[in-house]
């Protein structure tokens, strides 16, 4: 296979995973996955794809797959990972994941292939961004009939009572990260790309968000708007020519932020107030957030959980901080050591009285699972696509929305979790913005 041809293939594997995979979901069955696994299976087949299309390239494999230091990184981290099989508690666990969540190594594997097929993709147009933008407000759509307790699909065990936006993510949290990493795409369509429609799109988006009541989400969205808005200040010179549509998504946002909060009773002012009460309890108890702080405090439907989970969560880190307990291994983990302490909690919008089965923290659950070496491997890693990133913004601003949606992404993972609906995305970006040659551009006419 020729290496146009090659390219070609991978830029419309990339597309559909980030434009079509999101809206795959399986509502058959009351005890069925019906977000996760499905969507597992449909990156199988992608990925399955660009290995086939790597191995038919022959000669031009060195062309699709470079030997730089961030691919170095990557492999170095997948090593590390591998490591971690052998002293997981569960191996079979680790490698192929929890139910309900199958974020084991494989899992993870096909995120870092749709990475490396990612730094090969130069879309020529705008094909790739209408795409997420009109994916992103069909999927806000159903978020927000969601939340106004319209459903034409059957709920699950789980979400049979929800009155939340999670649209074909499974959870609130999980459709705030993704919204996230579109938002700031569908803001550079409205304002660079002068498309009326995007603009559109951007207050569904921004309403759906508001909708989850997901305070990560917000903290991340407003990480990458305000990343938007640096890197648009310092790369772009029209300024004076978008004013009336800077204008606009600042009053959509606005509209958006009010129209809900009153025709919900103050329900968004509310979960705002939470963030400040739950930062001075934990100020007020000497930053030890016990089983008892949290439920004296009400804070057992507020981040004050997270706080307790986190700590307890250290002190596992401090007992094998070089290896971990293994991917997908935290919750037997957890109850092992804190049995008596397992905080019968309300994370997100579930429910449980088990241990958690992730730290609700990115970065601290990569450092219990695989131990503090991967963590700072994975660090570096994050910090060579950001640098790279930042050299291709300075040859072609498209990058931008890229970038703000990654950064975006990084802030909301302090108070959130990696999962298979949302985070082959987050590595596809990655790759976007790391791309192999910086001279070329994914913002041409078209």
């Amino acid at each position: 296979m020729d290496l146009t041809t090659a390219k070609q293939r991978i830029d419309y594997l990339v597309f559909a995973a980030v434009v079509l995979i999101p809206f795959i979901f399986f509502p058959v069955g009351k005890n069925a996955d019906y977000f996760y696994a499905p969507k597992v299976y449909g990156l199988v087949v992608i990925v399955a794809m660009f290995l086939f299309t790597l191995l038919l390239s022959g000669k031009n494999f060195h062309h699709l797959f470079k030997f730089d230091l961030i691919n170095l990184a990557l492999l170095l981290y997948i090593l590390l990972l591998l490591v971690s099989l052998f002293f997981a508690r569960d191996i079979k666990m680790a490698l192929w994941g929890r139910k309900y969540r199958v974020e084991g190594l494989m899992t993870l594997m096909s995120y870092f292939l749709l990475f490396f097929a990612a730094r090969n993709v130069v879309i020529s147009g705008r094909k790739f961004i209408m795409g997420i933008t009109l994916s992103a407000a069909i999927l806000s759509i159903y978020g927000i009939a969601q939340y106004y307790g319209f459903d034409p699909f059957p709920r699950d065990f789980v979400r049979g009572g929800w009155k939340i936006a999670f649209a074909t993510f499974g959870n609130p949290n999980f459709f705030g990260s993704y919204l996230v990493l579109a938002i700031p795409v569908v803001l550079h369509h409205f304002i660079i790309h002068k498309k009326n429609i995007a603009g559109i799109c951007y207050a569904l988006l921004i309403y759906a968000l508001v909708c989850t009541l997901t305070r990560s989400a917000w903290v991340g969205i407003g990480a990458a708007l305000a990343a938007y808005g640096i890197l648009y200040g310092y790369f772009y010179n029209n300024f004076k020519q978008d004013i009336p549509r800077i204008a606009v998504t600042f009053l959509i946002t606005c509209l958006a932020v009010v129209v809900f909060n009153i025709s919900t009773g103050n329900i968004f002012t509310s979960r705002v107030q939470s963030i400040s009460h739950d930062a001075r309890e934990v100020i007020k108890s000497d930053q030890k957030v016990s089983e008892d702080t949290i439920n004296k405090s009400g804070a057992t439907e507020s981040g004050l959980a997270r706080f307790y989970i986190w700590a307890k969560v250290i002190e596992l880190i401090k007992e094998k901080p070089l290896t971990g307990y293994g991917i997908e291994n935290l919750m037997e983990s957890f109850g092992e050591k804190f049995g008596n302490e397992s905080v019968s909690q309300r994370l997100g919008f579930g429910i449980s009285s088990r241990p958690p089965d992730k730290a609700h923290n990115e970065y601290l659950n990569i450092a219990v699972s695989t131990g503090i070496p991967s963590l700072l491997i994975y660090l570096i890693f994050i910090g060579l696509v950001l640098k790279r990133g930042w050299v291709k913004i300075r040859q072609s601003q498209a990058n931008v929305p890229f970038m703000a949606a990654t950064l975006g992404y990084l802030a909301q993972a302090f108070f959130n979790i990696s999962v298979a609906s949302v985070a082959y995305i987050f590595w596809v970006f990655l790759g976007l913005i790391s791309g192999y040659d910086a001279n070329e551009t994914i913002d041409s006419p078209g």
